[in-house]
C-alpha cells in the first residue's frame, strides 16, 4: 500500500512539471535571457582558495559523538591556513541547546568555516566558500535559543563588507530574481548557456548586506548562485569570472571540489574516530535498527 502511494503521488508530480511547460514557463524563460549579461572572460591571474567543511556523527545511548573537519584550501590541495579539527560528545538533551545534532554540528562548522574565510580574505585575493551566507543568517535565529550559539554571530560579524570572499552555490532554491515556480537556476539554465551573469542585486539580513548575482564560468554548464557579503556592481563580477574560469570544471570552481574533498568526514574514516575515542564497544543507533 505504501509503494502505491509513493507512486501515485510520483505520478501527480509529472503531471504537475507537465504543467510548467505552459505560458507563465515560457514568460519565466523569457525573464531570464532578459537579465542575463553575456561576457567573455579575460586572462587573470590571482590567488584563489576555497573553504568547506565536512562532519558527521554516532549516536549511542544518552549521546552522541561529532567529528568535524574545516579546511581553506589552494587549488593545489595545500592548505592555505591552519584547518579546524574538532571531536567531542554531546548528551542528547544538551542543556539550553533544544536543537537536533544535524542543526547543532553543521551550525558549529559554519562558525569554523566564517573564521577560515576572514582569515584567509586577509592574505589572498579571493576566497571560495561553498553554501549561502543569506541562508546562514536564517538558520542563526533558529540557533539564537542554543547556549552553545549565543556567539553564531560573532563568526559571521568578521566577514562584513568583506568583498573577497564570495559564497557559493551550485543548488540554489532562490526565487528572488526570476520569481517563478522553480528556482531562478532552473529557468537561467534553460534560457541562457553562455558565459555571463546576472546584475548583482542587494539584499540585508541581520545588519549584513549581501550582493546576490548568478555567474556562468564556462559554456553550456550550470550558472552558479553567488552571495558576496558587500556592495558590488557589475565590473566586480566580471573581474571574478575573469579570475575563476580558468579553474572550472563544467562550470564549478575546482578549488571547491578539492576544499570538499579535503574536509569529508565519511562513514568509514568516523568509525574510526569513534574507536580512537574507546567507544567501539558501545552499541549505537545504528546497530539498534540492525537487530532482527
Amino acid at each position: 500500500m505504501t509503494l502505491k502511494l509513493l507512486f501515485e503521488r510520483a505520478n501527480l508530480l509529472k503531471q504537475r512539471l507537465k504543467q510548467e511547460g505552459g505560458e507563465m514557463h515560457a514568460a519565466w524563460l523569457s525573464r531570464a535571457r532578459d537579465v542575463w549579461r553575456p561576457y567573455r572572460p579575460s586572462i587573470c591571474g590571482r590567488s584563489i582558495a576555497a573553504v568547506d567543511s565536512g562532519w558527521n556523527y554516532m549516536t549511542y545511548g544518552g549521546f552522541y559523538l561529532y567529528a568535524i573537519r574545516a579546511v581553506a584550501v589552494a587549488p593545489s590541495s595545500e592548505d592555505v591556513t591552519e584547518p579546524f579539527v574538532d571531536v567531542d560528545i554531546v548528551p542528547m538533551e544538551a542543556e539550553g541547546s533544544g536543537i537536533s545534532p544535524e542543526l547543532y554540528i553543521k551550525g558549529l562548522a559554519e562558525c569554523y568555516e566564517h573564521d577560515l574565510a576572514s582569515r584567509a580574505s586577509k592574505f589572498l585575493d579571493i576566497v571560495l566558500v561553498d553554501g549561502s551566507i543569506l541562508a546562514r543568517l536564517n538558520m542563526a535565529d533558529a540557533l539564537k535559543r542554543a547556549r552553545l550559539f549565543r556567539e553564531y554571530a560573532v563568526h559571521v560579524r568578521p566577514l562584513k563588507d568583506v568583498k573577497n570572499v564570495l559564497f557559493v552555490s551550485k543548488y540554489s532554491q532562490d526565487r528572488s530574481l526570476i520569481k517563478g515556480a522553480l528556482g531562478d537556476v532552473y529557468y537561467i539554465n534553460r534560457a541562457t548557456r553562455s558565459i555571463g551573469y546576472t546584475e548583482p542585486i542587494a539584499s540585508e539580513r541581520d545588519g549584513m548586506r549581501v550582493s546576490v548575482f548568478y555567474m556562468r564560468l564556462s559554456e553550456n554548464s550550470d550558472a552558479v548562485h553567488v552571495e558576496v557579503p558587500a556592495i558590488v556592481d557589475s565590473d566586480y563580477v566580471e573581474s571574478m569570472i575573469d579570475a575563476l574560469h580558468g579553474t572550472a570544471v563544467k562550470g564549478y570552481p575546482y578549488p571547491l571540489i578539492v576544499a570538499h574533498s579535503m574536509a569529508s568526514v565519511d562513514d568509514g574514516l568516523m568509525e574510526m574516530v569513534a574507536e580512537a575515542a574507546g567507544l567501539a564497544v558501545l552499541p549505537t543507533s545504528r546497530e539498534v535498527l540492525e537487530v532482527g
